[in-house]
């Protein structure tokens, strides 16, 4: 009696498959091969390391002095590194920015930045440490900042002196480097 080989036994196998492909089941066969190869090809997203940010919207553009105004803006990274590491003794003279003292860009535990157009004082807020899911480290989203908008020219309400302010808006990732900057329209307070 003459034994067979594993490799005979894998290749009748593999004739008799070749052959039952030839059938209805090539066609199945090609789409899967070919949706693999497209899939396997995707190129990563060219992000670069910095945050780029883009301003998306207002929740109002009109409000009245002690409402809360949604800030929207939309992110990319190329790193996949936004989010904060928070350390001790994070704090800063947040009026402190005109004389030319940048220190609560560099804070630890906040990353997210708004620079009120009337006196230059800084608004801090930290983001969630956002990890990269998936093949590639680029990162994209979307951050919402709930702000109170208050009126500089009242301090009681109600107010009748229309006041206006602009937002110059920062981000910072883990390793440091700051985003472009952004503005938000025109904010009108107590405005008729």
């Amino acid at each position: 009696m003459k034994s067979l080989s594993v490799f005979t036994i894998i290749g009748m196998q593999l004739s008799g498959l070749s052959v039952y492909l030839r059938g209805w089941m090539r066609k199945e066969l090609l789409v899967g091969v070919l949706f693999c190869a497209v899939w396997g090809c995707v190129k990563p997203p060219d992000y670069p390391i910095e945050p780029i940010i883009t301003f998306k919207s207002l929740s109002a553009t009109k409000v009245n002095s002690g409402q809360v105004d949604t800030i929207v803006f939309t992110f990319t990274d190329g790193d996949g590194d936004i989010g904060v590491n928070p350390g001790p003794g994070d704090t800063c003279d947040v009026c402190s920015y005109k004389r030319g003292d940048s220190s609560c860009f560099f804070m630890k535990g906040y990353n997210v930045f708004l620079i009120d157009s009337r006196d230059t004082c800084v608004s801090y807020y930290a983001t969630a440490n956002i990890e990269p899911k998936g093949k590639f480290d680029d990162l994209s989203g979307e951050v919402m900042v709930l702000r109170t908008i208050n009126s500089q020219k009242c301090f009681a309400p109600p107010c009748s002196i229309p006041d206006t302010v602009i937002y110059t808006i920062l981000m910072r990732d883990k390793a440091g480097h700051f985003s472009n900057r952004i503005k938000t329209p025109p904010i009108y307070i107590d405005a008729p």
